[in-house]
């Protein structure tokens, strides 16, 4: 598989495989079945968080399947694990904003020590500020962090559903403090562009919950290379291609503009032979941005495989990115 690099050092597989449903609607049998056909065919990147399944379950058994998985096969030091704190609820059943933990300093070391248990480990490769929690002074939030890269606990540190500018500032912040940067952000990213007023709504804490990487992010990771922007909810929950999947109105992008960049897409794909996923992924993966794609079968995840090496020439990448 092609490989990217995370933080300007750390070597990944070009394709995130997400974890988010596994031992949930995703059952473990099949999570286990996705997560060997992944390694098989060069997959090295795994993402997954401390508070996934909490809306079905307790939090948590996203890491725990992960964990069980990684022992089984004993291949951890071949992978590469990115798991997430700030977004676990504190009250068992009631997953809402109003009850998350926060990135407060006691918090993020407390988080990072139930994740490493589930995820049986003694390390994790890369670390996210899973939503943006303005309650919590930022300078603690990236003192917390620091300590987490500089004992080696986790090796690169990122953060995820944040603004432009709030990423710029902890960064100046770390610096300023000694500490590791930021040096991955994950944030929403497609191929279609929401209307301006779906980004998005905001939470309790003070953020938005789904942040869709926009121009501003963009720019900023031109200026600074070193900073991986890793896309998730790449494929849009499989609206690109299932009928009884239509754009999210909720999200903003069911919009005249949108259907007609779709239908640039739709084109494309059969210029190329090739399914619109694949044509969404390949894009994103010709800019060096990484995809996360969150498979619930083999199936689905050999698709995705299918868009690594599907080359799109100059003239189609400058109408998906033009219409």
């Amino acid at each position: 598989m092609l490989s990217r690099t995370l933080g300007g050092r750390r070597p990944v597989s070009a394709l995130c495989l997400g974890a988010m449903n596994f031992g949930s609607s995703t059952p473990p049998e099949t999570a286990h079945a996705i997560l060997d056909r992944f390694v098989e065919a060069g997959g090295t990147f795994i993402d997954t968080s401390n508070n996934y399944n909490q809306w079905t379950g307790h939090g948590g058994e996203s890491e725990q399947l992960l964990g069980e998985w990684l022992r089984s096969r004993g291949n951890r030091d071949d992978l590469v694990i990115a798991t997430k704190c700030g977004a676990r609820t504190t009250r068992p059943g009631d997953p809402g904003d109003a009850h998350w933990e926060g990135l407060g300093a006691d918090t993020v070391a407390s988080a990072v020590k139930g994740s490493l248990s589930r995820l049986g480990t003694d390390r994790i490769d890369l670390y996210y500020a899973h939503i943006d929690d303005r309650t919590t002074p930022l300078n603690e939030t990236v003192a917390a962090f620091g300590r987490l890269a500089a004992d080696s606990t986790v090796d690169l540190i990122g953060c995820s559903n944040t603004a432009a500018w709030r990423l710029d500032r902890a960064r100046q912040l770390a610096a300023a403090q000694g500490v590791a940067q930021y040096s991955v952000v994950q944030q929403h990213y497609t191929y279609l562009w929401p209307n301006p007023p779906a980004l998005q709504g905001v939470s309790r804490r003070g953020t938005a919950h789904y942040q869709h990487a926009g121009l501003e992010h963009l720019d900023y990771l031109q200026e600074h290379p070193e900073v991986t922007l890793v896309a998730y909810q790449a494929l849009l929950g499989g609206s690109y291609s299932r009928a009884d999947r239509p754009f999210w109105a909720e999200r903003g992008y069911a919009h005249p503009t949108a259907y007609a960049r779709y239908e640039v897409l739709r084109q494309t794909a059969r210029d190329l032979n090739a399914t619109t996923n694949q044509v969404v992924l390949a894009w994103l993966l010709h800019q060096n941005i990484v995809p996360l794609i969150g498979p619930s079968s083999v199936a689905q995840l050999d698709e995705a495989l299918g868009a690594v090496d599907l080359q799109l020439p100059t003239e189609a990448m400058d109408r998906l990115s033009n219409a």
